[in-house]
């Protein structure tokens, strides 16, 4: 009983998956979706999977700033590393957020004294990250309105998209209040009257730090839009690929509405609900259900070729478990005491 209570959540994400994939199974020719596979144009994939090198780049950079908010200096080639590991064990863990646990683990090891508010960096570049996605998505979509709320079924992920962006909107407004909430003498009693929170103390004040960098979240914001634009044009040529003529924002809104509702944490890495979501929504563009399956199974093997390109980072890389663990003067934190 114990062993199912733990993995009830696991459980549920492979049902709701297992489920998707038995519809899908159902609902495609598969003769069809390998013979729309078969003449792809390959000229036009690698383009489009070379689109993936400046996302990979972008995420590594503003990474970068965000460890300097807390006085950590580290090479770019470092830290481009760390996120090439976190992208392939991305793909291999379950779900979504598996990579980032690895590069907490690894950047914990790399600076052991601050392990908290490095740590803590990697949500911070998740979060802002998503924020800049919900934004590039509502910028898109708000002009499509009235094709995405044609149909009843669209119109309900259209909808939960945008309580995601409300959410992400409120999240970020809380976050930045939050060191104001902590100068309170009133506030902090209370906080300090909490059950085992002094054992948080280090995550508290890295939360604070890196909220009060406020300059350096909005240029990490602004930094991770073009991401998301290359993102957009790896899908784009996937799409035309296959010969698809397609309208470009309608396109790019679906792209970002599908990305941020697969991080749902309704499926194992988003199989089946990625694929009933491309399959929903392309079908407004007139495209069917083959040719939305082929794009969307087309577009995550770009995604998963560029994991697996993550595994010989990792098995090169140097740490304890491997070759000597890296030399300090590659990693050098510097910390105010102010």
């Amino acid at each position: 009983m114990e062993f199912l209570r733990r993995r009830l959540g696991l459980i549920f994400r492979a049902l709701v998956s297992i489920l998707l994939v038995a519809l899908l199974v159902r609902k495609i020719d598969w003769g069809r979706l390998w013979g729309i596979l078969r003449t792809v144009n390959m000229e036009l994939l690698v383009v489009g999977g070379s689109f993936f090198l400046p996302v990979l780049l972008i995420v590594a950079w503003r990474w970068r700033m965000l460890l300097a908010v807390h006085g950590v200096r580290m090479r770019f080639t470092r830290i481009f590393e760390l996120t090439m590991i976190g992208q392939f064990f991305s793909a291999f863990l379950l779900g979504t957020t598996g990579g980032d646990v690895v590069k907490i683990f690894y950047v914990a090891r790399a600076v052991p004294k601050h392990k908290a508010a490095v740590s803590f960096t990697v949500v911070v570049d998740r979060i802002i990250g998503m924020v800049a996605l919900l934004l590039f998505g509502v910028a898109l979509s708000s002009t499509q309105l009235r094709l995405f709320l044609s149909t009843p079924e669209t119109k309900f992920y259209t909808g939960l998209f945008y309580l995601f962006a409300l959410g992400g909107v409120a999240v970020s407004v809380l976050a930045c209040a939050g060191p104001l909430c902590l100068r309170s003498p009133t506030f902090r009693s209370l906080l300090s009257r909490i059950p085992f929170v002094h054992h948080g103390a280090p995550l508290i004040a890295a939360y604070e730090k890196s909220a009060r960098a406020l300059g350096t979240n909005t240029l990490a914001l602004l930094v991770s839009l073009p991401s998301h634009v290359c993102s957009a044009l790896i899908g784009y040529c996937v799409i035309r690929a296959m010969h698809i003529p397609v309208p470009v924002v309608a396109f790019g809104a679906i792209l970002a509405m599908v990305n941020m509702l697969i991080a749902l944490p309704i499926s194992i890495s988003g199989f089946g609900v990625r694929e009933w979501l491309f399959g929903t929504f392309l079908g407004l563009l007139h495209i069917d259900w083959d040719h939305a399956i082929a794009f969307s199974l087309t577009n995550f093997a770009i995604n998963l070729l560029w994991s697996a390109a993550g595994g010989p980072f990792y098995f090169l890389f140097r740490h304890e478990t491997h070759t000597p663990p890296p030399n300090p003067a590659e990693v050098e934190p510097i910390f105010s005491e102010r």
